[in-house]
């Protein structure tokens, strides 16, 4: 028997099947009509219930299914974060002030920039806080990318060869969660343009939909650098504009976690803000103090977000005196209770550090943040009601 042919054709564009004139093919080969949309009435939505055990992190900042972005800029230790937050998890204990749910998932973490030198050096100091019955269950449940010899650790997703091994072991793994680290490596073309980023996300979408569809994807992703930059981390108005390239991932991702530096002279000192979520309210900016011995985090209860901007800020604006200057000249000219002192005074004890009109707005800051209150007599100042974090 003959077969029937049509007069067009099955052709790929950017990876989505169409028809187009001009070529034939056999009716047995046609593709299957296209499946309609999936769609819910009203009372469906009301009567939707979240899946048992759906939460990983937060108010909804991260479950089952869903993408988080980790943004923030390099030598800051967002890898390092992230694996504490695999931790924290497996364990069910806080990570950075957040809560996190049990059971414990499993977490596949594929990181091209570190070496088994460093993660064996880092994860010896993490471990060894734990007890053994601890230690073994996030052993049983963290598996790391390994860059030895032969392995080139290529994770762009333009390698044809790259997808289809990651989509082999998370089919062989079965992860609930999945780290790609970082997401320059991860694009496929320029992270700064839009259709990139889009196509790059589509093509890690269907690769984990098919192999993992239940897992939790964290990317993390550089920030911009620079004052003018930082001070944008948790800013409703500018979030979107904090990590590095254009603002395709952050429109794609249900939530950004965003962690910039504490102070410019003591890496140790973090904030964590949150850029967005759009599944549930976004945490308090919080510091955070990063111990090296133990490689862990915990959230510094003096820290102050106003201070921190009010001081990101002034650097964005090439003002070399911060709030703690000004504060701290004060303390110094005025040693008892109760003492006050001219504004004059404080800009000569400061005076080679920046401009007049530089250090008034500090003391002005410093005022509406109540480190400093104005004094008895107009152009004085004294110590305010509230302490400088230290």
């Amino acid at each position: 028997m003959s077969h029937k042919h049509s007069t067009v054709a099955l052709v790929e564009e950017r990876g989505a099947p169409r028809l187009a004139a001009g070529a034939t093919f056999s009716d047995d080969h046609a593709p299957e009509p296209p499946r309609p949309f999936t769609l819910w009435r009203p009372s469906q939505f009301l009567a939707w219930t979240a899946p048992v055990d759906a939460a990983i992190l937060g108010d909804n900042l991260l479950e089952s299914g869903k993408w988080l972005s980790l943004v923030g800029i390099g030598g800051l230790g967002k890898t390092r974060l992230a694996i504490r937050l695999a931790i924290a998890q497996i364990l069910g204990r806080l990570w950075c002030g957040l809560p996190t749910y049990t059971p414990p998932r499993k977490w596949i973490i594929l990181s091209s920039e570190n070496g088994i030198r460093r993660w064996k050096d880092e994860l010896g100091k993490m471990l060894a806080r734990l007890s053994p019955d601890e230690a073994a269950l996030v052993d049983a449940h963290v598996l790391i990318l390994a860059m030895t010899d032969d392995e080139d650790g290529d994770l762009n997703a333009g390698n044809v060869e790259s997808m289809a091994r990651l989509g082999v072991t998370l089919e062989m793994e079965s992860p609930g969660a999945l780290i790609l680290d970082p997401w320059a490596d991860v694009v496929a073309g320029d992270e700064n343009k839009t259709a990139d980023v889009i196509l790059t996300l589509r093509k890690l979408r269907a690769v984990v939909r098919k192999s993992a569809p239940s897992a939790a994807v964290v990317i993390v992703h550089h920030g911009r650098t620079g004052a003018a930059n930082i001070i944008q981390a948790g800013d409703a108005y500018n979030a979107g504009n904090f990590g590095r390239g254009g603002k395709a991932l952050y429109s794609a991702v249900r939530a950004e976690i965003q962690l910039a530096p504490g102070q410019k002279d003591d890496d140790r000192r973090l904030v964590l803000a949150c850029g967005k979520n759009s599944d549930g309210p976004k945490f308090k900016t919080r510091g955070l103090l990063f111990d090296p011995e133990a490689m862990d985090y915990t959230v510094d209860p003096e820290f102050d977000v106003d201070a921190w901007r009010n001081d990101v800020e002034g650097k964005s604006r090439g003002q070399s005196i911060s709030i703690a200057d000004v504060v701290e000249a004060v303390r110094g000219l005025c040693p008892a209770p109760g003492d006050q002192t001219k504004v004059g005074a404080i800009v000569e004890d400061l005076s080679g550090l920046g401009s007049d009109r530089t250090i008034k707005r500090r003391l002005s800051e410093a005022v509406r943040a109540s480190y400093l209150r104005n004094g008895d007599v107009r152009g004085t100042y004294r110590l305010g009601s509230k302490p400088l974090p230290k």
